[in-house]
């Protein structure tokens, strides 16, 4: 599967039509048409403006196929881990605290 065909499973999951994807990230009309005919590729530039609107959509994904679609599961765990990491701390100080006043 191309690039290009990532990217429009992309939007047909999010239900977002070509013309506004290419309006979102100010690419001229018909463009997303040509590079699926094969007429072109899709370079950094138009890679980063994708990335910059589209921050759920996963470029590793976008660009390899590898791993999933949406970056909003990586950014749940992130958020679990960092919730995890202080809730370890949390627990480190109190016990801290209750051998302190054993003392």
């Amino acid at each position: 599967m191309r690039l290009i065909d990532r990217l429009y499973q992309y939007m047909e999951e999010k239900g977002i039509s070509a013309y506004a994807f290419e309006h979102v990230c100010g690419l001229s009309n018909g463009y997303l048409g040509k590079q699926y005919r094969g007429r072109g590729t899709v370079g950094s530039a138009v890679l980063e403006k994708i990335r910059l609107h589209y921050p759920d959509l996963d470029m590793h994904w976008l660009i390899t196929g590898d791993g999933a679609m949406s970056n909003v599961n990586k950014e749940l765990i992130r958020s679990f881990q960092k919730q995890i990491r202080q809730l370890e701390q949390l627990v480190a100080d109190k016990d801290s605290i209750i051998e302190l006043l054993r003392k």
